[in-house]
């Protein structure tokens, strides 16, 4: 969604949902928000709605449980037909976490993929309550059975994954620590047996998801059955998701990724080229 489409809805059902932050810290998160805030907006913390230390998965940022994703969802949209319009800022990912997140339990939301300004512009128009979320005694069940098993793999499918030439493994991370030359965060170096390079940064165009950057590459995508997009915790490979997603590609996210395939020391890790990535990248050129 972004400034004209967002007139094709009625302004009262938005609830803007700001979903700025800062990884993993919560102060500078807060001052972001305060340098550009939005009236009317509620801001979502990391934690526990985007990620959660009791979700599905391990690595570094789990998948929260269903409980966790409704809770949020119901404390936003709380009369009938209210939907949560979720914005970041420019070349981020937090949002289309959350985004992900809804859809992953089969819940609506609106993804805003304009600037900032063009959403100060409209927020006199949003509906003028602002929810308050819940902060403890926040219930934490289910499991993998309650999820749209669509759009998420777990670590077993990506054993099985990189014997299966039909699958392509796609590593969103930087070109330096997919080929092994640095890891600032976890502690292995590489990346899963197989996969090739795409870098975060290509997906968007002036700061936002540009949903057309990869059609030049339709006829090699098209080409296998499954796509699987993985970054380091689960958290950035999410808007290369929907751009592929919203391409009509069967992809789904392997919501642990590398931080959680390297805590499996049978796990292979590879440095280097992938060979069919010299094919990736002559048709980025």
């Amino acid at each position: 969604m972004d400034r004209t489409t967002v007139d094709e809805h009625n302004f009262n059902t938005l609830i803007p949902v700001d979903c700025r932050n800062v990884m993993d810290d919560m102060t500078a998160s807060l001052d972001k928000i305060s340098e550009y805030p939005v009236a009317g907006a509620v801001h979502i913390p990391q934690h526990p709605w985007t990620f959660d230390g009791d979700g599905l998965n391990h690595g570094r940022h789990p998948i929260p449980v269903q409980s966790v994703v409704e809770t949020l969802y119901s404390s936003l949209a709380q009369a009938p037909g209210e939907i949560p319009l979720l914005f970041d800022g420019e070349q981020q990912f937090f949002h289309t976490r959350l985004y992900y997140l809804f859809r992953l339990y089969g819940l609506d939301a609106m993804l805003w993929n304009d600037s900032m300004e063009s959403l100060a512009e409209l927020s006199s128009y949003f509906n003028a309550s602002t929810p308050v979320l819940p902060v403890e005694n926040i219930a934490r069940t289910g499991d993998y059975s309650d999820v749209e098993t669509g759009l998420l793999v777990l670590m077993e499918d990506v054993k099985e994954a990189v014997h299966d030439e039909d699958v392509l493994l796609i590593d969103v991370r930087s070109r330096e620590r997919y080929l092994g030359l640095e890891e600032p965060i976890d502690r292995k170096m590489g990346h899963i047996p197989g996969a090739v390079n795409i870098p975060y940064g290509s997906f968007f165009t002036a700061g936002r998801m540009n949903f057309g950057s990869y059609e030049h590459m339709r006829h090699l995508l098209d080409s296998f059955k499954e796509i699987i997009v993985y970054c380091g915790s689960g958290m950035s490979a999410t808007p290369p998701f929907l751009v592929l997603h919203e391409m009509g590609l069967p992809v789904r996210l392997y919501g642990g990724s590398f931080s959680e395939w390297i805590t499996d020391d049978e796990n292979s890790i590879e440095t280097g080229d992938a060979p069919l990535n010299e094919r990736i990248l002559s048709l980025n050129e």
